[in-house]
């Protein structure tokens, strides 16, 4: 019995160890599944992130875009806007141009009729038409003119200019 108990004892322990060792590979293997199957979630959830994150990257950029193509338009507005106002002051200056051309001319006009015209203040020139209009014969407008010619002819000499005889009879 001995023996017999003894082979039994060694039988059962083979048993258990072969057991114990086909229990043991089989839990690797479910632990590996597990792992597995957790590493396949884990893969998947990063896999889903990055996909959200690159989604959300394209976002930002057309958001980006979008922004950038806004400033760009709001650029040319104020280019244009600059552009119409420095259009409608270049009007205005051109118009101001103008009317200070024509009033040059009006007094050119005015200096070009009178003896000396051109050393004359405009009052100056404004009083003597008003004396020779206001003249009642000819000969009072001769001795204006010749009272006239005589202080212009003295205010050139003082200032150093030689005065030229005008073409009409003033």
């Amino acid at each position: 019995m001995t023996i017999r108990t003894l082979i039994l004892v060694l039988a059962t322990a083979a048993l258990a160890a072969g057991s114990a060792t086909a229990w043991s590979q089989q839990s690797r293997s479910g632990e590996r599944a597990t792992q597995t199957t957790q590493e396949r979630q884990m893969e998947r959830m990063q896999s889903r992130e990055h996909m959200k994150s690159a989604e959300q990257m394209q976002q930002r950029d057309q958001e980006r875009l979008q922004a950038q193509e806004k400033a760009q338009e709001k650029t040319q507005e104020k280019e244009q806007d600059r552009l119409a106002s420095s259009d409608s002051d270049r009007e205005q200056l051109q118009e101001r141009d103008r009317d200070q051309l024509q009033e040059r001319d009006r007094d050119r006009i005015h200096q070009d009729d009178i003896f000396g015209g051109q050393m004359m203040t405009e009052q100056e020139r404004t009083r003597y038409q008003e004396r020779m209009q206001s003249a009642t014969s000819e000969e009072e407008r001769a001795r204006i003119r010749a009272e006239h010619r005589d202080q212009m002819r003295q205010r050139a000499k003082e200032r150093g200019i030689d005065l030229e005889e005008p073409g009409g009879d003033q």
